[in-house]
């Protein structure tokens, strides 16, 4: 058999394994829908699968590639974590692939897997979900592509950018300090379940997502059932800290706790940490800890006109937010409770990148988006007066928990890092420390402008609250020109991981504009950032005799 012949076979098994979806799915439709007291068109069963280790539903007829694109959302993680080796053959092959079927969007691409938002038309867009299938198929076999149809050709994204970054969700779980998904990853609940669970008592349900995403719409229980909890976070580096805090565990303990999240990858990692500290804490348990499958993508279309959600959908594309589909738009008003953060009045989109003000106690800024509505007046003192915004948060001098829990040491205590020192999660020795082998007091910064100095790249750290020890220039060992890389010998191992796990170093620029353009304008450049281990036998930092930092980079000869 030829391969042509060999496509048109495996073509017609899905064509015939999609009707046998159809005709079981329209059965369990009315089933579920009598047993949650709806009416049939109230709930869409099929919404609610998972396309994992099934074919993937067929184009809508008649669409039209030009007129119409497709939105692919996917996450996968990888456990034990690829290898370095693995890693940059991953990014290789998600670039290959996107390139050969038109794809654009963007991604982040770390050792612990793949997550997407992704566009293209409607046959481009499966061909490349089949491909990575047929690439590695013992993974992504079992990926959940959710696909959405028919959107607005101005929705697409114009470029691919795939982002090579430790950690697929910014909890600063990277490394040892990952929960382990294959062994402690809460259970799946489709929507219709999921929607029952939440009448049920003894039951709290975690808002995993940000506070801003939150702010513009979340699930409302009904009276009687779940007790919401939101963790009230700037970022998801604040969530370990929440959930560690004696209040927090008081509030969960001896219940079934629920966690729901945009399209699922952040429920995954936090379902498995509350899972490692109930396992590794015998005074602390639950009667279960379950996460939506799909997130809110997949309930709101479920359920058409809402279920319990109430609000928007916060999302990462160009689409910005997820409505229920058949909910009118007073009634959707009638579901805001956000406003702007100048004039309070009431308003739910955000727009035009607005972000917080106000310092913390850590002196850094709070940086979290804030609502602006369209008046005039508000978006003039968006614009001129930023100095003024502040978050929900901040008015309510909110301070999240101060204390991490001891990830590496409850691994242990569980048998996830071996007696030799090895991460079950990510393959990696562990140091005595609890640290990986591979992290460095040293890191390697690289894409740096010609023109950087040793006073700008300290103070580009200190904004992000890392101290800078020693700047040492990399140069070229022919001509000892600079290409912009350096080595930075950091004040501390913990300023090391807090700027790492940054992956990116935001650096500000002046240049003079072109033409007739008069004074400077500031640019934003990003600087890449990697730990730098030691080699065996390697001294560092430099012996004073052989190394003196220097403000300016070598020119070379």
């Amino acid at each position: 058999m030829d391969d042509k012949q060999k496509a048109a076979t495996a073509k017609k098994a899905r064509k015939e394994a999609r009707r046998a979806i159809r005709r079981t799915l329209d059965a369990e439709s009315a089933s579920t829908a009598h047993e949650l007291g709806l009416p049939p068109t109230a709930v869409e069963v099929s919404a609610s699968k998972s396309n994992a280790n099934r074919p993937l539903p067929a184009p809508p007829a008649h669409l039209s590639s030009k007129d119409h694109t497709t939105i692919c959302l996917f996450y996968q993680y990888k456990e034990p974590s690829w290898t370095v080796r693995e890693h940059k053959a991953a990014l290789n092959k998600v670039h290959e692939l996107a390139s050969q079927y038109t794809i654009t969007g963007r991604g982040r691409c770390a050792p612990e897997g793949l997550n997407c938002t992704l566009t293209a038309s409607a046959n481009d867009i499966r061909a490349f979900c089949y491909a990575l299938r047929s690439w590695n198929p013992t993974l992504f076999q079992h990926t959940d592509f959710k696909l959405e149809d028919g959107v607005a050709p101005e929705k697409r994204f114009r470029t691919f950018t795939l982002r090579k970054v430790e950690e697929l969700v910014g909890y600063a779980l990277e490394g040892s300090k990952a929960p382990s998904i294959n062994r402690h990853a809460g259970r799946h609940l489709e929507a219709p379940d999921y929607h029952l669970q939440m009448q049920r008592k003894d039951t709290v349900i975690i808002d995993v997502r940000n506070a801003y995403e939150s702010d513009i719409g979340r699930f409302k229980p009904p009276e009687g059932g779940a007790t919401l909890l939101d963790p009230m976070m700037r970022t998801s580096q604040d969530f370990p800290k929440w959930l560690n805090a004696p209040e927090t565990k008081e509030q969960l303990k001896n219940k079934t706790v629920m966690m729901y999240c945009t399209g699922g990858i952040r429920c995954e990692r936090a379902t498995a940490l509350l899972n490692q500290i109930t396992d590794a804490e015998p005074e602390f348990k639950t009667k279960g800890v379950v996460m939506v499958r799909g997130g809110i993508e997949r309930y709101l279309k479920t359920f058409p006109e809402g279920g319990y959600w109430k609000g928007k959908n916060y999302l990462f594309d160009k689409r910005m937010e997820q409505a229920p589909a058949n909910k009118t738009q007073e009634a959707l008003m009638n579901d805001v409770d956000s406003s702007c953060c100048l004039c309070h009045k009431s308003y739910s989109h955000y727009r035009g990148q607005h972000k917080c003000a106000k310092k913390l106690p850590s002196g850094l800024t709070c940086a979290v988006p804030v609502i602006v509505c369209e008046a005039d007046e508000c978006q003039t003192i968006a614009t001129q007066e930023p100095q003024r915004l502040e978050c929900p948060l901040c008015v309510k001098g909110y301070q999240t928990p101060d204390t991490a829990p001891d990830l590496v040491g409850q691994k242990r205590k569980l048998g996830l890092i071996a007696r030799g020192g090895t991460d079950v999660v990510t393959g990696q020795k562990v140091g005595v420390d609890g640290t990986d082998i591979s992290v460095s007091q040293r890191l390697f910064v690289g894409k740096l402008p010609l023109t950087i100095t040793a006073s700008k790249l300290r103070q580009s750290f200190e904004r992000c609250n890392c101290k800078v020890q020693g700047v040492h220039w990399i140069v070229d060992q022919t001509n000892h020109a600079f290409y912009g890389s350096a080595f930075c010998h950091m004040a501390s191992l913990e300023d090391a991981q807090r700027a790492q796990a940054l992956c990116f170093l935001r650096l500000s620029q002046e240049f003079s504009k072109k033409g007739n353009g008069r004074g400077k304008k500031k640019q934003q450049r990003m600087a890449r950032m990697a730990f730098a281990p030691l080699k065996e036998g390697e001294v560092w930092p430099p012996s004073p005799g052989s190394f003196c930092e220097v403000e300016y980079p070598p020119i070379g000869s």
